[in-house]
């Protein structure tokens, strides 16, 4: 089962996997890789669907 992460952990992963953060609405980032795309939050803390997401669209964009 996937764990709460902090923000910057997860914007850590994201930003060594190539994705480049662009627009958003109040506190949502899109986070893009060529076609591959994931939202987050800028919480404290990511809850772990969102995590779950975001590692998923890491790993289909290597």
């Amino acid at each position: 089962m996937t764990k709460p992460m902090k923000y910057r952990e997860l914007a850590k992963l994201l930003r060594q996997a190539g994705f480049v953060p662009r627009q958003g609405k109040g506190d949502h980032e899109v986070w893009i890789n060529g076609s591959h795309q994931t939202v987050i939050t800028q919480t404290r803390e990511i809850s772990p669907g969102l995590v779950r997401q975001a590692l998923k669209a890491i790993e289909e964009a290597s």
